[in-house]
């Protein structure tokens, strides 16, 4: 994670320019942010390492992934394994997942998260950990 500052700049123009770097390119500790159309990050994506592969396809190991709402990061994902479709800007995994945001605590198998559309899904066996600070406001909630 130390090496973000050093690599970013490569990793940006490999992502964009993934084109005309070639299949089976590999790299480490990077992080990706992403920008709504006013400027305001809206999620980062990093990971410990990458490989390019055909059609404007990453792998990437050890994913994290980082979703802001007005500056301060609201949830955090972690999936040992992924791939991510730059054209789409959408990644996605059959293998487990970890979801971590103030409240509660989310696994689950497979997902899918868009970029563009600012959503994330558990695709299968999702289950939800209420957190202790949260189980008081639930008390109270009328379904």
């Amino acid at each position: 994670m130390k090496r973000f500052s050093f690599i970013l700049f490569f990793v940006l123009t490999l992502f964009v320019h993934a084109q005309e770097f070639g299949v089976g390119m590999k790299i480490s500790g990077f992080r990706v942010p992403d920008y709504d159309e006013k400027g305001n990050l809206r999620a980062q994506l990093y990971g410990e390492r990458a490989v390019v592969l055909e059609e404007k396809k990453v792998e990437i190991f050890n994913l994290k992934i980082e979703m802001y709402k007005e500056g301060k990061v609201v949830m955090t994902v972690f999936a040992p394994h992924c791939f991510f479709d730059m054209e789409k800007r959408k990644a996605y995994s059959d293998g487990r997942v970890l979801i971590e945001s103030g409240m509660m605590t989310i696994i689950g198998t497979g997902f899918i998260w868009s970029s563009e559309a600012n959503r994330f899904e558990i695709l299968h066996e999702s289950k939800v950990l209420v957190k202790k600070a949260a189980q008081k406001d639930i008390k109270g909630l009328k379904l």
